[in-house]
C-alpha cells in the first residue's frame, strides 16, 4: 500500500519572489504527497500564482506573521484541521526552504526512515552541551498517531512571536523533539552522530554531509562549499545554476570569510607552453575529491586569466 504523505511547508522569500529554486523544492515534494504551502511574508498574485504549476498543493498562503517556520507550520495545521483532513496521512511533514534540494530523488530516504519502527524522524539531528537531542526542525517527519496526539495540538497551536531568535530555537525547535520522546516515542534520521555525538557539521562541512549522502545543502553553508562546482557531482547542471541565482539574488554568501591557503582547494601547473624559457599558455588543474568533476584555468604569460573550464564527466 502507497504511504499517504503531508507536507507542511514553510516559506521565505527576503524579496517575496517565489523562485525556481523554491519550485524545484515543491515539485519534488509533489511527487511524494500533498503540500500545504504558507509564507512569512507577502507576494504578490503573480508570484504566488507560480505555485499553480505545482500538482497536489492543497492550499496556498502568503502574509507576514512574525512567528518564522513554525508559525507557518501552525497555520498549515490549523488548515488541515479545519478540513478534517490529518487522519487520513500516514506521515506528516514539516518542512521549510531553509536549504536548497532536494538534490536527488529522496522517496526511498522517506520510505526507510518511515519504516524503521521511530515516530519522528527527519534528516539529520543535534545536539550540543547545552541542548538535548532534536532533530533538525527544516526537515521533521511526525507518524499519525504523533500529529492527531492532543500533546501536539496543544505544542503547535501554542506557537507565538519571540522576542529572540534562541527562544525560538529551545521552545520549538528543541522543544518539539523532546516533548515527542517524553512521550515515549522513538526518533531516528537519516544521518545521525557516530560514537554518541550527533553530526552537527551541515553549515561547516556542507561537502562531508554531501559525500555522507545528505540530499539538502543549508543556503547559509554555501560559502563553506569553497565553490558552486562542488555540487555538480551530486545533482543537475540546471539545479545548480537556480541555486547560484537564488543566492546572487537574496544576498547569500558564496565566499568563506576567511579560509587559509591549506583549506582552498589547490590548482597544480598540468601544462605550459614556452618560447625561449617565456610561459606563453600555462593551463592549471584543480584537485576535486570527485573524480567525476574537473576544472581548468588558462593563463597566458602565466598571469593574464584568460579562461575557467569546469568538466563534467
Amino acid at each position: 500500500m502507497e504511504i499517504k504523505r503531508l507536507f507542511l511547508f514553510a516559506g521565505y522569500d527576503p524579496q517575496g519572489v517565489i523562485d525556481e529554486s523554491l519550485l524545484h523544492y515543491l515539485r519534488c515534494l509533489s511527487g511524494y504527497g500533498d503540500i500545504i504551502f504558507v509564507m512569512d511574508n507577502t507576494v504578490s498574485n503573480a508570484e504566488l500564482s507560480k505555485l499553480e504549476e505545482i500538482p497536489n498543493i492543497l492550499y496556498k498562503a502568503a502574509e507576514r506573521h512574525g512567528e518564522y517556520d513554525f508559525g507557518s507550520y501552525k497555520r498549515a495545521y490549523l488548515w488541515a484541521e479545519k478540513k478534517h483532513i490529518l487522519k487520513k496521512y500516514d506521515w506528516v511533514y514539516l518542512v521549510n526552504d531553509s536549504v536548497y534540494g532536494p538534490l536527488y530523488d529522496i522517496k526511498n530516504i522517506l520510505i526507510s526512515l518511515e519504516n524503521n519502527g521511530a515516530d519522528l524522524t527527519g534528516m539529520i539531528d543535534f545536539v550540543n552541551k547545552f541542548t538535548p537531542v532534536q532533530v533538525q526542525s527544516w526537515f521533521v517527519g511526525l507518524s499519525r498517531e504523533v500529529v492527531t496526539s492532543e500533546f501536539f495540538a496543544t505544542f503547535i497551536k501554542g506557537v507565538c512571536p519571540q522576542t529572540d531568535k534562541q527562544l525560538i530555537v529551545l521552545k520549538y525547535e528543541v522543544g518539539l523533539s523532546q516533548l515527542i520522546l517524553r512521550h515515549g516515542y522513538k526518533m531516528a534520521t537519516f544521518i545521525s552522530g557516530e560514537n554518541g555525538e550527533p553530526s552537527h557539521r551541515i553549515y561547516e562541512q556542507p561537502l562531508e554531509m554531501l559525500k555522507r549522502g545528505l540530499p539538502f545543502v543549508k543556503k547559509q553553508a554555501l560559502m563553506n562549499l569553497y565553490g558552486m562546482q562542488y555540487l555538480y557531482p551530486y545533482t543537475s547542471e540546471t539545479f545548480v545554476d537556480q541555486i547560484y541565482h537564488n543566492a546572487l539574488r537574496t544576498g547569500i554568501s558564496l565566499v568563506p570569510l576567511a579560509v587559509s591557503q591549506h583549506e582552498r582547494p589547490r590548482y597544480e601547473k598540468s601544462y605550459r607552453l614556452t618560447f625561449w624559457s617565456i610561459p606563453i599558455l600555462t593551463i592549471y588543474r584543480q584537485r576535486h575529491d570527485s573524480g567525476s568533476l574537473r576544472c581548468y584555468k588558462l593563463y597566458l604569460f602565466d598571469f593574464v586569466p584568460l579562461v575557467k573550464i569546469l568538466i563534467k564527466k
